[in-house]
């Protein structure tokens, strides 16, 4: 039981930095350069100069 709750707590913590790592460019992200995906979802960026490639390369 202990190995499973490890493991559902690493899982959790992998999506949280995913959530803060720019997508293009992998810095970190500014929480206030925001998108959304294709799906809804909110991304974050480290710079409008990424959030400008990623908006072109999803309309």
């Amino acid at each position: 039981m202990k190995t499973l709750l490890t493991l559902c707590t690493l899982s959790f913590a992998s999506v949280a930095m995913a959530a803060d790592t720019c997508p293009i460019s992998k810095k970190p992200a500014d929480s206030s350069i925001t998108s959304k995906d294709k799906d809804g979802k909110t991304v974050a960026f480290c710079c409008e100069k990424c959030k400008a490639k990623f908006d072109k390369a999803n309309k």
